[in-house]
């Protein structure tokens, strides 16, 4: 009951600028530079009440009430009265990943009584300390006016700050109420600014908190998928000499992991580099592409190449040619034979996709058709990926006796010595995080995925998501991008002369936002297959589709991916499932 707690009250004023020329799609910073230009002002003079300091202080998402006045002179509306009020410290945002926001939202009112809805809020999101203040103290504000039937009409938006002085005024202005003696006030006041500052530490950091960059506890294995709840019905296991086994055995350098979802078919889902197949069964928010195909009908076979992390054979050396001409024509035959069919489909996201376009040129049969994501045949990279081609850095990380790279997802002395030195290396300001398993991914590969696209559950399981690589299948991989071009281990063009071999239906998929390979990569073999088969062919056999808010791993793991993403790709597969 308010009075009996101890209760939290302070002052606080704001003040900035907003426009009503921007519509209700514009961004704030227009708001607040017309509004300069305009003298469109806001001042909002608000006093803040948590009625439990206590409940605050182990939960900082409480909703606090808020009172106070607020001026819009521009409006000529005279001031308005804050008639309700929430106030919120900070709350996870769901959408954005290592992001907490402070929430204001208000209702007041005119001495006319025109009512008013007033919503900010400001962002607190992981960055280097000195970006604190702005994010504390920047209020991004949107202003609507009620009309007589209670419906909202959008007003303007805008940015409110809080001054340096205005910071000492709220300060000043802390007041522990119900609470005696002034000694106690003082450490309730110390606690809830401790409180305060110690959420904000894991987002402002750095490397003085080095602990926080590991997940803890430490990567584990990752159990089978389950999609809408059904287990694998079967799991096989190759070994070098390309005999299957229904049992794990020592030496292992392929899986195949089998759920049959209806009669459209086997397809063949093929994963990335250093990862698993079972990456397609990730499921943080909305279904997964796996949980998807099995409901549509689709005998789906996840398999796993001799790169696959959960593999015996991931921590030996490999080849992208032992891939292309081993792994998958073991695999495709294998499920062939069990399945009945006479032929799959096949999908290849990364590495897995242009081992899929190199087994089809090295004449691997029974493949019907084909989706190839983001890596085809001519490959188009970043620059920090271009300059390590260019530098032999497998080469020279070869001679230094390193056979492979392991990520640094344990909190350990060499793991923390490792995220440290990666730190300087160059990384998109907006995928600039705190997990340190991001930080080796772009040193290794480049950036796999867009946080923008992740929800915090999906970043939170990333370490999970990549495992030991082998150098010389790095290295095989820089001479392709090197070259921009599909090459064997030895950089020889064994592949391209059987272009004749692609002739069957391939889509291609490419982020248009890929920093790792750039569509014009697509667009390159789009237009070798059209110089090779005409014009009318290529229509009939090749189709491409473009992500355009999407990279190269977010577009299968992304918050929105099952809605923006997936039912692009079962549209093309279902053209081509059984009948």
């Amino acid at each position: 009951m308010p009075g009996r707690d101890p209760t939290l009250r302070f002052d606080e004023q704001m003040e900035g600028f907003f426009s009503e020329l921007v519509g209700p799609d514009g961004d704030f910073e227009s708001g607040e530079a017309l509004g300069r230009a305009g003298a469109q002002r806001i001042t909002t003079r608000l006093t803040i009440t948590h009625d439990d300091l206590s409940e605050l202080l182990s939960d900082p998402s409480l909703p606090a009430s808020i009172s106070g006045r607020i001026d819009l002179p521009s409006l000529g509306v005279g001031p308005l009265t804050v008639t309700s009020g929430q106030f919120v410290l900070l709350t996870p945002d769901p959408t954005h990943v290592e992001t907490d926001r402070m929430t204001y939202s208000l209702a007041a009112r005119s001495d006319a009584g025109v009512e008013y809805l007033i919503e900010g809020f400001k962002v607190i999101r992981h960055g280097p300390a000195v970006r604190a203040w702005r994010d504390t103290t920047t209020l991004f504000t949107t202003i609507d006016r009620v009309d007589a039937d209670g419906m909202p009409t959008p007003v303007g938006k805008g940015i409110l700050r809080v001054t340096v002085a205005g910071l000492a005024r709220l300060v000043a202005s802390m007041q522990i109420l119900n609470v005696e003696p002034r000694s106690e006030q003082e450490r309730l006041r110390l606690c809830f600014l401790r409180m305060f500052l110690g959420s904000l530490w894991p987002f402002y950091s750095g490397s003085l908190d080095e602990r926080r960059r590991f997940p803890v506890p430490p990567a584990a294995p990752v159990d089978l998928p389950e999609p809408g709840g059904l287990p694998a019905e079967v799991v096989r296991w190759c070994d070098p000499s390309g005999t299957w086994h229904d049992h794990l055995i020592p030496g292992a350098c392929s899986r195949l992991i089998r759920y049959r979802g209806g009669n459209k078919g086997p397809l063949m889902l093929a994963s990335g580099y250093a990862m698993s197949a079972t990456s397609f069964g990730w499921r943080t928010d909305r279904p997964s592409l796996l949980e998807l195909l099995v409901e549509d009908g689709f005998d789906v076979w996840l398999f796993d190449y001799r790169a696959g992390i959960e593999l015996p054979s991931a921590w030996s050396q490999c080849t992208i040619d032992d891939i292309a001409t081993l792994d998958w024509p073991r695999a495709v035959a294998e499920v062939r034979r069990i399945s009945g069919s006479e032929d799959v489909q096949a999908f290849g996201h990364c590495v897995g996709s242009v081992s899929l376009l190199m087994t089809l040129l090295n004449g691997t049969e029974g493949i019907r058709s084909a989706m190839c994501a983001q890596f085809t045949l001519h490959p188009v990279t970043s620059t920090l990926n271009k300059a390590k081609a260019a530098f032999h850095v497998g080469s020279a990380m070869a001679e230094l006796g390193i056979a492979r790279v392991v990520p640094d997802v344990a909190f350990t002395l060499p793991d923390v010595g490792l995220d440290l030195a990666l730190r300087p290396i160059p990384m998109p300001r907006s995928e600039r995080c705190g997990l340190a398993v991001c930080r080796w991914i772009n040193a290794i590969f480049g950036c796999t995925h867009l946080h923008a696209q992740l929800n915090q559950a999906t970043h939170d399981q990333i370490p999970d998501m990549f495992g030991v690589g082998n150098l010389t299948g790095l290295r095989h991989l820089g001479l392709m991008l090197q070259g921009e071009i599909a090459v064997d281990a030895y950089g020889l063009d064994r592949y391209l002369p059987h272009v004749d071999r692609l002739d069957l239906p391939i889509h291609f998929v490419a982020g248009i936002r890929n920093d790792i390979f750039h569509p014009q990569g697509t667009e390159r073999t789009l237009n070798w297959l059209g110089q090779h088969f005409g014009s009318q062919k290529a229509r009939q056999n090749y189709s491409v589709t473009y992500l355009e808010h999407y990279g190269h791993l977010d577009a299968l793991i992304g918050r929105d991916a099952a809605v923006e993403v997936f039912p692009q790709l079962l549209e093309r597969l279902n053209q081509h499932a059984a009948r």
